[in-house]
Order: C-alpha cells, then sequence, then structure tokens
C-alpha cells in the first residue's frame, strides 16, 4: 500500500481549499433558514411596516407558509371575554358563542360589545389592560370583548384573509345575545381601527338576518385598510352610527361616514394635518381616541364635543355650542352632522367645557402620561 507523505497531503489539502476560496462570496451555498429565524423575521418586519400605515402593513414580504405553522392566525384563534356573576373576567374560544348565556349576561342591562382587531407593541397604550379593565368596573353593563388580534401576526391575517369571518363571527355574537333575552336595540357594538370595521360588517350581517338593527355602533378612527373598498363603516348598519375620528392619513378614515363625526383636536379633518396632542407618530393619533373612549368609560370623565360646520368655524367659535354632546356611548338621538372639541396630552384629557373653545395648547408625550396613570 502506497504511503500518503505530509507534502501529498499538502497538495491535496491545497488543491481542496483554493478553489473553494475563490467562489465568490455572493454564489457560496446558503444553509437552510431556520423556520424561527424566519418567523421572528416576519413579526419584525410587520411590526415595522405596521408603523408606516396599512398599505406597507398589507404589502410586507413576509413568509405565509411559515407563519400558517405557527399558532395563533387562525379565525378559531379569536377569543371572547366574558364576566361571571363573582366579577371575574373568563376567556372562551369564539366557537363557545353558544354559551354567552351561561355566563353574567342579564337582560335588564345596556349591552356593550366590543371588537378588538388592532395591536401595537407600544405598551403605554395597553389595549388589553384597558379592555380588562373595562369590563371589571362597568358593571352595570353587559360587557363582551372579542378579541381578533392579541398580536400583530393575528392582525396581519385578520386584515388580509379573516375580515368576512370575523364579521360573521359578530353576526353569530349578535344572535346569540337577542336569543338571551337582549333586545337589539340595547346594544351598542364598538371597535377600533380594523374592529370597527369587523363590528359594522357583524352588524350590517345581523340587520340583514333578523330585520333589525342594533341600537349603535361606535367606530373609533375606522381603519382604511388595504383597499379604500374596505371601509364598512356606514350610516344604515346600526340605528345611529358614531365615528370618532382620530389620524385620518395613512391609518383612519377621513371623511364622515357616520350619524355623528366627532373629530378631537380637529386632527384627521384635513389631509395629513398635524398629530394629536403629545403625540409625535401617526400610529400614536390612531390611537389617541381609543384611549379617549376608554377614559370616558372607565373613568367617568366628561369630554364634551359641540356642532360645527368645520374645523375652520370651529377655531372662530362660529359653531352650535347649545348643541353638544360627550365622548362615551349615550347620545341624544337628535344629535347629527360633525363635532369637535379640544383635549389635552395628559390624562385626564378632556378640558371639560374649555374644550368646547379653540385655543392653543402645549404639547407633551401622550405614552408618559398613560406610563404614570398605570403606576
Amino acid at each position: 500500500m502506497a504511503t500518503i507523505t505530509s507534502n501529498t497531503l499538502k497538495t491535496l489539502f491545497v488543491a481542496l481549499i483554493i478553489p473553494i476560496m475563490a467562489i465568490p462570496q455572493e454564489n457560496k451555498p446558503k444553509l437552510p433558514a431556520n423556520i424561527e429565524t424566519i418567523q421572528k423575521h416576519n413579526i419584525q418586519l410587520l411590526t415595522e411596516q405596521l408603523n408606516r400605515g396599512w398599505r406597507a402593513f398589507c404589502d410586507a414580504p413576509v413568509d405565509e407558509g411559515v407563519m400558517s405553522l405557527f399558532q395563533g392566525i387562525n379565525p378559531s384563534d379569536a377569543a371572547l371575554h366574558v364576566m361571571t356573576i363573582t366579577n371575574q373576567s373568563v376567556q372562551l374560544p369564539i366557537k363557545s358563542i353558544s354559551l354567552l348565556k351561561d355566563f353574567d349576561i342579564n337582560p335588564e342591562r345596556k349591552t356593550l360589545v366590543y371588537v378588538n382587531a388592532f395591536h401595537t407593541a407600544d405598551s403605554y397604550f395597553s389595549v388589553q389592560e384597558h379592555l380588562s379593565l373595562l369590563q371589571s368596573s362597568r358593571r352595570d353593563l353587559n360587557v363582551i370583548v372579542v378579541d381578533f388580534a392579541r398580536d400583530v401576526a393575528q392582525l396581519y391575517y385578520a386584515v388580509r384573509h379573516h375580515l368576512s369571518v370575523h364579521g360573521y363571527a359578530i353576526y353569530n355574537v349578535l344572535k346569540a345575545l337577542k336569543d338571551a333575552g337582549i333586545a337589539p336595540q340595547d346594544i351598542t357594538l364598538a371597535g377600533h381601527s380594523v374592529g370597527a370595521n369587523i363590528a359594522a360588517l357583524g352588524a350590517q350581517l345581523f340587520a340583514r338576518g333578523s330585520k333589525q338593527k342594533v341600537g349603535q355602533l361606535v367606530a373609533i378612527d375606522p381603519a382604511t385598510m388595504c383597499r379604500t373598498t374596505d371601509i364598512l363603516v356606514k350610516q344604515s348598519v346600526a340605528e345611529r352610527v358614531v365615528v370618532l375620528h382620530g389620524e385620518g392619513d395613512v391609518f383612519g378614515v377621513r371623511v364622515p361616514v357616520g350619524h355623528i363625526d366627532i373629530y378631537p383636536n380637529g386632527i384627521g379633518y384635513f389631509p395629513r394635518r398635524k398629530l394629536q396632542p403629545g403625540c409625535d407618530s401617526k400610529i400614536c393619533s390612531h390611537m389617541y381616541p381609543f384611549v379617549l373612549f376608554m377614559e370616558a368609560l372607565i373613568e367617568g370623565v366628561m369630554i364634551p364635543a359641540t356642532k360645527c360646520e368645520s374645523w375652520a368655524k370651529f377655531r372662530q367659535s362660529d359653531c352650535q355650542f347649545q348643541n353638544t354632546i360627550n365622548i362615551g356611548l349615550i347620545y341624544p338621538s337628535t344629535a347629527r352632522g360633525l363635532y369637535f372639541c379640544l383635549t389635552q396630552p395628559n390624562p385626564p384629557f378632556t378640558y371639560m367645557e374649555h374644550g368646547l373653545r379653540y385655543k392653543t395648547t402645549p404639547r407633551t408625550k401622550p405614552e408618559k402620561a398613560l406610563k404614570k396613570k398605570s403606576t
């Protein structure tokens, strides 16, 4: 047998290594990417693109094949949050709609069905914490929370693929409440962003199926989403449709679409107008009316707005100051049209009656204020 010398080994090593080193960097074979790594990139990409607005979010080049391997993105992964008679919040799968009657649902109370379909990584806004506090503090109401966006991946699928399915789920919630003895006129549907559109679709399906409309829809800065035709909030879906505007550019609808359209600080009334008080991003302005609504319901704070023909008229104090409303759940039956008000960067956000007159206000970040409130 021939003996391989050290010189022979060196010659072979050089012959093998030098061609490999000569391969251009871009032509080197790539190792297969780890599934978790791809999913982490998907989530990071969605989070980044969401900050730019719905168009960028909808067009984000994510790997849906990998996303489908993870739990939480199917319509059946949505959750119901209901209260027991012992004041405990219980989370149920969305398929448990028929069990609503077994929980603390009292036909003598007014009913609020809140549809959550927006997620932000900004913990200062703490959507789920606000909704949990709403349920526990407003025991004078039947409060049911339907959550379609516990994370950004679930939000992506809600916007891109599951809008109709989620709308049908809200329709079934409304049917179950009616079967439990809740009068449709005593039901308020509310939702922020994509949730406003899902709530509107559910109300529309319910009106078609039962020949009855829910009493009220409160749409908080309804999302423009992937296409402008996706805006489902309209006056015909409920007896009263209240729209609380917030951003009016890349996130929320700008034009009036309700019986009552409220424009806090005039933001969203004109395209690309300035941000909400204390906000330094458009996504913050999109979240701002949600915080106003929560403050009104949880804290019982009055946030008045006055009827006016336009923001320009409001700035000139040329308004019908005898025709005022408060942000919340109760509105006069005669209220119609555009309403404006001023609010603060910090909680309590209301200026009370002083918010009915235009004035220049200081601007500080609401995120800091919310953080202080939670400590």
